[in-house]
């Protein structure tokens, strides 16, 4: 759950889909290095706390986060040993594209993969979005009935 620092709208409570905090407050935070990653959107400011990341692992709960690359770098620690998985473009030319969209999608897709390969565990290159669901379906399954490799640093 992000915090942010845009109004609360008619409805919504602190802590349901959003922490409400004040500007200061988010600042502060973000000097402090307790934000994964954060920015700007209509005004706002909007942003992934580590701890509420450590909050839902202290629950016995996973934490599935949309991240960009650079954060990887923070969370492939052994406080958070990540499952990392890239959902793939697929490749432009099986793509029937209108107005070049998917072309500049699948472009950057690739150049992600090839500067972040990596820290990826696992790339699934999503063809057809239900067959994308059930293949990340059946790696979590995996992921919890089947020994995992760890880099030995965060074993010792």
């Amino acid at each position: 759950m992000a915090h942010t620092t845009r109004p609360l709208k008619p409805g919504e409570e602190n802590g349901v889909a959003y922490y409400f905090v004040t500007y200061d407050e988010m600042m502060t935070d973000i000097n402090a290095h307790e934000y994964l990653e954060y920015g700007t959107h209509d005004d706002a400011m909007y942003g992934t706390k580590l701890d509420t990341i450590r909050k839902i692992h202290h629950e016995g709960k996973i934490a599935i986060l949309d991240v960009e690359p650079q954060a990887l770098k923070i969370l492939r620690t052994a406080e958070f040993a990540p499952l990392v998985v890239f959902i793939a473009a697929p490749p432009h030319r099986s793509l029937t594209d209108f107005d070049g969209s998917l072309e500049k999608l699948a472009n950057e897709s690739e150049l992600l993969q090839r500067a972040y390969e990596h820290l990826f565990d696992i790339t699934i290159v999503n063809e057809d979005i239900e067959e994308t669901i059930d293949e990340l379906e059946r790696v979590m399954e995996r992921v919890h009935t089947t020994p995992q490799w760890v880099p030995v640093a965060w074993v010792y």
